[in-house]
């Protein structure tokens, strides 16, 4: 139960429940638009194990196992004056792949990967994981963004043309 819990949780970060948006309609013609949600958490440095630990195992598989998610990518902060963040950018494909459950290979996941129960080994640091993952969570930001695929470049291509495409078909 607990580990089902975690999971709506760990989804409900990456959904960003306060933030109803709607995507950019695309045209047919093009490639479309992407949903990017971008969740930042501010953790001290000193206070970063215990969090860490709890997410990597509790909360990010939930992003890297969903069927939905495109991309994902887990940031430290490499230089500049907020050295305790720590950052989440998810791409999705549209707003249904933002809001959508995992489904089955969440939940192998987390029934091959039980959460320790009072007794068990490991179950005082699950918990002193869980308690910084619970009170740094609650100090985390969530922004949304649409994502114009002609503009984009993946695998060091653009996507779409490059420059603002011209309407009228003329060179000139």
């Amino acid at each position: 139960m607990k580990s089902k819990v975690l999971l709506a949780v760990g989804m409900g970060m990456l959904v960003g429940w306060t933030m109803p948006q709607q995507a950019v309609a695309q045209d047919g013609d093009g490639p479309g638009t992407h949903v990017i949600s971008v969740t930042t958490w501010t953790v001290p440095y000193g206070q970063r194990g215990p969090f860490f630990d709890f997410f990597m195992n509790r909360v990010w598989p939930a992003t890297q196992l969903n069927p939905h998610v495109i991309n994902a990518r887990l940031m430290g902060h490499l230089h500049g004056s907020r050295g305790d963040q720590i950052v989440a950018i998810v791409e999705y494909a549209d707003m249904e792949g933002l809001g959508a459950a995992c489904g089955q290979p969440c939940t192998d996941y987390f029934d091959a990967n039980p959460a320790p129960e009072e007794g068990d080994e490991g179950y005082e640091e699950f918990e002193e994981g869980r308690a910084s993952f619970q009170r740094w969570y609650s100090r985390h930001s969530d922004e949304i963004y649409n994502v114009p695929m002609n503009s984009a470049v993946s695998d060091g291509e653009p996507v779409g043309d490059v420059g603002t495409p011209d309407d009228d078909g003329d060179d000139d």
